[in-house]
């Protein structure tokens, strides 16, 4: 069973705001093919359908020429996992990436697995390049109005501090700006929870109170350029949670930190 929209009947959609993209095509009979590229992400790979018709487990990927394209080699692209509900498969930005290159060359992203139904039979779904230049376009101009960074990526990414130190340098004052790009992008941001850490060097009392005053830094420059004092909760630990071993100059740098999380309503 092949599943692939009349040439004429292609189209694509694009949509999307600040936080991601879509670039959409819909399969006849078969669901929705889509690339999503959050912020701060390259694009990923989603198939929904319908009605479940593929088999779950390891399914075949490739770019396959259309039949106009005789001179074109089929593209082998790996695998990716068929599972059972309303979306069938993700798949990373290295796969998705090989099959947006397909597409610009005419190529046709295409997923082969065995029917749920019946073992003898392949359920082939394909994702014409028809009018993909154009939607391309649109993708492109979608992504760049997208914000430097995600929520989850700011959740993961801490501020760093000098030895000994409690002031803001410019590297952590450009991590602290793109959380604030977010921050006032969101409105759904309700809570803002700042951690406080050091390294091992000095004793506990001395490196509890220097996690204080880093907390204590972060949580005034927030509030120097806009964001509500009530929304920020702070804690400092000094050096009870390290993420690295002390004994290396590289693990101290990364325990002087201070950790910023976001929480949405």
């Amino acid at each position: 069973m092949t599943f692939q929209t009349r040439m004429e009947d292609v189209q694509w959609s694009v949509e999307g705001d600040k936080f991601e993209c879509r670039l959409s095509q819909r399969v006849d009979g078969y669901g929705e093919a889509v690339f999503i590229r959050r912020a701060g992400e390259r694009p990923m790979f989603q198939l929904s359908a319908w009605s479940e018709l593929m088999r779950p487990g390891a399914a075949q990927l490739y770019n396959d020429p259309p039949p106009w394209r005789p001179d074109a080699r089929v593209q082998p692209l790996g695998q990716g996992t068929v599972q059972s509900g309303t979306t069938v498969m993700r798949l990373p930005w290295q796969q998705a990436g090989q099959m947006l290159a397909g597409l610009s060359r005419g190529l046709q992203p295409t997923i082969l697995q065995g029917s749920l139904s019946d073992a003898g039979q392949q359920v082939r779904v394909v994702v014409s390049s028809v009018g993909y230049p154009q939607a391309w376009k649109d993708f492109q101009a979608c992504a760049d109005g997208l914000l430097p960074m995600n929520i989850d990526q700011i959740s993961r990414t801490a501020i760093g501090f000098p030895s000994g130190g409690a002031v803001l340098d410019a590297r952590a004052r450009q991590m602290l700006d793109v959380a604030l790009e977010y921050i006032k992008a969101d409105p759904q941001v309700s809570r803002i929870e700042l951690d406080g850490h050091s390294d091992n060097v000095g004793d506990r009392l001395s490196n509890r109170e220097l996690s204080r005053q880093r907390v204590l830094a972060v949580q005034a420059y927030l509030i120097e350029r806009g964001v509500d004092e009530d929304m920020i909760s702070i804690r400092f630990h000094g050096e009870r949670y390290p993420v690295a071993n002390n004994n290396t100059r590289e693990g101290r740098e990364k325990n002087r930190r201070v950790t910023l999380r976001l929480e949405r309503s």
